[in-house]
């Protein structure tokens, strides 16, 4: 549409027609994604996908409840974010994305700040063939973890605690339009050891390659209405411990109903979540808490959406995830310690033409049951809920 307005717009000016300034901009009332702030205020058209500047905005008024107790009632920026993305040539494309809630400070391992997401560039080899490099998001499986983080109210423990953006290399290959497969090399942490796993055990060594190993395939089946997103993952987090992920992704998409269920599998000789860790009890504020070991952790996910009215979405989430110890050690015993259940209702209103702005009403809580285990180390865990109104906001800039 724009590139026909365009030529139409140059036959006028060549055959010497005069018209109103507001008569010869082709760019519309601002109500679609496909017209930046930058091209709305000036009415100059953006000519190339050289450069394109996002502002993404998540903010609430949240009210707490810690048990049946109210907690807190605040507002509260959740995410605000920096993007910057373009195709330098037909073949040449980048990537840059920051947070702008999380610190800048330089993290030893890759020095680069945490707020960092994405600071990659991509080269199309063939048709078929991609490669990315820099700093990117490991190629796992499910749709929960394949969201816009922008677009999520409360992830999964799995995806909450996992941190999942790393320096590395991607080779990606489309088979056929509904099958692909990446091919994945990054580092599985990006500061120290102590700063990934806390105080860790004795007889722990450094690993000389702590990367992650990751194999993708992604595909869609029946012109879309089934979408699948599987991976498995291999990364030694020290001298000859290692941990392994197989994370599965379903989705289904028939006209105004979608959803998707994941199951996440993860376990590590280190405690790749912090999760199981924390169950410890401090005998003092300064003391520090010995990194886990022989950890496993497997969540289920499935969210619903029912999008009724082009401008009106009603849906629900919920989650099943435990935490156990596959193998005894000194400080463990083996089993289940932890089990949580996660649940989301919500309804989204979409005033504008496309999906970039819309408004949330949503009530969520999670719930907790600790084992003797858990329970015979001093701890425990309150259940919670909130009910949160806000917005989401994808600005195109420029």
């Amino acid at each position: 549409m724009k590139r026909l307005a365009a030529v139409g717009l140059s036959a006028f000016l060549l055959s010497g027609s005069a018209l109103p300034l507001a008569a010869q901009s082709f760019v519309p009332q601002r109500d679609s994604s496909d017209i930046s702030l930058f091209e709305y205020a000036t009415k100059i058209p953006k000519r190339n996908k050289v450069f394109n500047l996002n502002l993404e905005m998540q903010t609430t008024f949240n009210t707490f409840f810690t048990g049946k107790k109210l907690d807190e009632a605040a507002f509260r920026f959740n995410q605000i974010k920096l993007e910057a993305t373009g195709e330098v040539t037909d073949r040449l494309f980048y990537w840059y994305r920051q947070n702008l809630n999380q610190g800048n400070r330089a993290m030893d391992f890759e020095n680069l700040p945490e707020s960092i997401e994405y600071a990659f560039i991509g080269y199309r080899l063939t048709d078929r063939l991609t490669v990315t490099a820099g700093k990117q998001d490991v190629a796992w499986g499910g749709f929960e973890y394949d969201l816009n983080p922008l677009e999520i109210y409360e992830y999964s423990d799995m995806n909450e605690y996992m941190n999942c953006y790393f320096t590395g290399l991607t080779l990606g290959y489309e088979l056929t339009p509904s099958q692909e497969f990446r091919i994945q090399v990054t580092n599985n942490r990006i500061g120290s050891m102590e700063e990934t796993y806390g105080l860790l055990p004795e007889g722990i060594g450094k690993s000389k390659a702590p990367l992650f190993y990751t194999l993708n395939w992604n595909s869609s089946y029946l012109d879309e209405l089934l979408n699948l997103r599987y991976s498995v993952t291999a990364g030694e987090q020290a001298k000859d411990r290692w941990s392994y992920m197989a994370w599965a992704g379903h989705h289904i998409s028939a006209g105004p109903i979608d959803g998707y269920f994941d199951v996440m599998y993860t376990r590590g000789a280190l405690d790749p979540l912090g999760i199981l860790t924390e169950l410890q009890t401090a005998e003092n504020e300064e003391q520090e808490l010995l990194c886990a070991t022989n950890t496993e952790y497997l969540s289920f996910v499935a969210e619903l959406n029912y999008r009724f009215h082009p401008k009106w979405n009603f849906f629900l989430k919920g989650s099943y995830e435990t935490a156990s110890i596959y193998k005894a050690t000194e400080h463990w015993d083996s089993g289940k310690y932890r089990t949580a259940w996660g649940y989301q209702a919500g309804i989204e209103f979409y005033p504008m033409a496309d999906e970039n702005l819309h408004l949330f009403l949503l009530g969520m809580g999670r719930s907790y049951h600790l084992t003797e285990k858990a329970r015979s180390m001093g701890t425990s865990i309150d259940n919670t809920a909130r009910v949160s109104v806000g917005f989401i906001y994808s600005l195109p800039l420029y």
